[in-house]
C-alpha cells in the first residue's frame, strides 16, 4: 500500500515537497491507514503529517467514543490534532438541507479552517459509489467523473486503493480501528449500494472499482477541457455590467451550459440545480427584450436586450401589523389583499380552505407577518412556520409577505397554508370565519 500511495501522489502531483498535510480521521478503519501510511511515507514525501477530528453530535455516547478514540491515538502515535465539533441536526433543521447535507457542509467548513492540505481517505471504492449514486439521480459528465483526487486544499491519497487494500495494510500493522454503526444500516443509499450492488458488480468484474476509477480520470480531462472553454468563452462575452446573451449563444449546447454553471458558481447561491441552470439557459436563447428568473439565495438572473446579468435581490420589507375586529375589513396595502372578518355565535358546517377559515378566536386579533417560533399543531404534531414554508418550497423571500392571523393565544391560521388545527372552530361553536382574499384593484 505504501508504494501504491506514494506513486499515486506523485503521478497526480497531490503533495508538494515541504507541504503540511492534515490527515481527516473519523476513527474509521480507512482513515486510521491512511494516516498511518502517510506518517510513514514522511521521509519519501518531505512532508509535515498532523490529524483533524470533527464531531458531527450526531450518535450522541458513539460520537463521543470516536473523538475520544482518535485523541488516544494522535497520543499514542505523537500526532498532533486539531478537534472541531458541531450541532449538525441544529444546521438541518435550521436550513431545510438534509443532515447528510448539513453534517457534510459543516464538515468541509471545519476542513477549510485548518492550515495545509486536508487528506480525506475516500478509496477507489468510494468513487464507484458516488460514481452510482449520481447516474441513480441523473448527472451529465461532470457527476460522472466521481470523487476527485484534488479539489483545491481536499486530496485524497488512497483513491487509488480499494476498500479491501485498506483493510488488508491496518491487518498487516495491528491498526486499531472503531465502527460507525450507520455503516450497516440499510436506511442509506449509500450503504444499500455498498452491500447490495456492489458485490454484484465485483462478481462481475472484481476490478471493477479500478476501472471505473480510470474512467473517471479520462473523463475528467475531457470535463477540464470543456471548462477551459467556457471560462474562455464567459471572458468572450463580458460586457459592462453583465455577459453578451449573443455572444453566449454562439457557442456549443456543451461550452455554453458550463459557462452558466460557471456564471452561478461565483454567486454562491445555494441548492442550485440543473433545473436552475437550464432556466438561466434559456434566458440567453429566447427572444424578447427583458426576461428574469429567481435563483436560490435571493439571487435573480436578468436578460436586458443583449445583456445577461446576475444580482442579489433585496427581500421585500415584511408589512407591519394589522389589527382585526370580530367583524370587519381590513386591507394590507402593501399585499394588494384585504381581510374581511365575520363573527357567529354557532358554526354552520364549513369547509376550511388555505385562504378561508373559521376559529376559535380571542381578544387582540391581528394579521402579521410569521415571528419566530410560530407553530401550527398538525396530526403529526407541532411543526414550526418555518419548517412548513420550507417543506412547501415557498421561497424565503417571499416567507415574510405570508399574512398570519394571530391572537394574544397564537396563530389561528396562515394565508396560502390554512387554519391551525388546534384553533380551528367546530359546527355549532361561536367562531370568527377569516377571508383573504386579493383586492380587485391589486
Amino acid at each position: 500500500m505504501r508504494a501504491e500511495v506514494l506513486s499515486w501522489c506523485r503521478t497526480e502531483s497531490l503533495i508538494p515537497p515541504g507541504s503540511r498535510v492534515v490527515c481527516a480521521v473519523s476513527g474509521g478503519a480507512d482513515s486510521v491507514a491512511m494516516l498511518h501510511c502517510l506518517m510513514s511515507l514522511r521521509g519519501e514525501l518531505s512532508i509535515a503529517v498532523s490529524a483533524a477530528h470533527y464531531n458531527h453530535r450526531l450518535r450522541g455516547a458513539e460520537s463521543d467514543r470516536d473523538e475520544a478514540f482518535v485523541r488516544a491515538l494522535c497520543r499514542d502515535w505523537d500526532v498532533p490534532l486539531t478537534v472541531g465539533s458541531g450541532d449538525v441536526a441544529a444546521r438541518a433543521a435550521q436550513t431545510g438541507e438534509s443532515v447528510e447535507e448539513a453534517a457534510r457542509a459543516m464538515r468541509y467548513a471545519f476542513f477549510a479552517s485548518l492550515p495545509g492540505l486536508v487528506a480525506t481517505a475516500h478509496t477507489a471504492d468510494d468513487n464507484l459509489e458516488t460514481v452510482l449514486l449520481n447516474l441513480l439521480r441523473g448527472t451529465g459528465l461532470r457527476g460522472l467523473c466521481g470523487i476527485p483526487p484534488r479539489r483545491g486544499a481536499i486530496i485524497r491519497p488512497l483513491l487509488c486503493l480499494t476498500r479491501d487494500e485498506v483493510a488488508a495494510y491496518s491487518r498487516e500493522n495491528g491498526l486499531r480501528h472503531v465502527e460507525d454503526s450507520t455503516n450497516g444500516s440499510g436506511r442509506y443509499l449509500r450503504n444499500r449500494l455498498r452491500h447490495q450492488v456492489l458485490p454484484l458488480l465485483q462478481a462481475e468484474n472484481p476490478s471493477v472499482s479500478e476501472t471505473v476509477l480510470r474512467s473517471c480520470l479520462l473523463l475528467r480531462q475531457d470535463e477540464e477541457f470543456l471548462n477551459s472553454l467556457a471560462r474562455s468563452a464567459l471572458e468572450s462575452a463580458a460586457v459592462p455590467g453583465g455577459w453578451s446573451c449573443g455572444s453566449l449563444r454562439k457557442q456549443p449546447d456543451a461550452v455554453r451550459t458550463r459557462a452558466v454553471h460557471l456564471l452561478l458558481r461565483q454567486i454562491s447561491a445555494p441548492k442550485l440545480s440543473e433545473r436552475h441552470i437550464a432556466a438561466v439557459d434559456r434566458l440567453i436563447l429566447e427572444g424578447g427584450p427583458s426576461a428574469r428568473c429567481i435563483l436560490p439565495g435571493g439571487f435573480t438572473a436578468a436578460r436586458r436586450y443583449d445583456c445577461l446579468t446576475l444580482q442579489k435581490t433585496a427581500p421585500p420589507p415584511a408589512f407591519a401589523p394589522v389589527p382585526l375586529g370580530p367583524d370587519g375589513t381590513a386591507d394590507l396595502p402593501g399585499l394588494g389583499l384585504r381581510i374581511v372578518c365575520r363573527q357567529v355565535a354557532s358554526l354552520e358546517p364549513f369547509e376550511n380552505t388555505a385562504s378561508r377559515f373559521a376559529c376559535r378566536a380571542g381578544a387582540c386579533l391581528c394579521a402579521r407577518p410569521r415571528l419566530p417560533g410560530d407553530t401550527l399543531r398538525l396530526p403529526a404534531g407541532s411543526r414550526t412556520l418555518k419548517r412548513i414554508f420550507i417543506d412547501r418550497k415557498i421561497p424565503a423571500a417571499e416567507r415574510g409577505l405570508l399574512p398570519v392571523i394571530a391572537d394574544e393565544a397564537g396563530v389561528l391560521g396562515v394565508y396560502g397554508v390554512g387554519v391551525n388545527p388546534g384553533r380551528r372552530a367546530l359546527p355549532g361553536e361561536a367562531a370568527v370565519i377569516i377571508q383573504i382574499e386579493k383586492k380587485e384593484d391589486s
